[in-house]
């Protein structure tokens, strides 16, 4: 199952900017919610099918940069929801 054109290209999007997000970074704590919102925002928009080809790719894309999801940013497999106010 491929997801549709329009999430792809949002998850490329997130893909390319990463290396250059990552040097920006002065710390971890810094990186993660805005990758965490980045992120959500792509999975609200799948389809449920959608989702497990989405939330691969983008462990794909953390795996590739030897990055790990902290346990507080996981929500049901993939990418913690945002916060109401955050």
């Amino acid at each position: 199952m491929n997801v549709r054109p329009d999430i792809q290209a949002q998850l490329d999007g997130l893909a390319d900017m990463l290396a250059h997000w990552l040097a920006q970074v002065r710390h971890p704590a810094q990186f993660w919610p805005q990758f965490e919102h980045l992120a959500a925002e792509i999975l609200d928009q799948c389809t449920p099918t959608e989702k497990e080809q989405a939330h691969a790719c983008i462990q794909a894309m953390l795996k590739r940069h030897a990055l790990v999801l902290p346990p507080q940013h996981a929500r049901d497999g993939g990418v913690a929801p945002q916060q109401p106010g955050k």
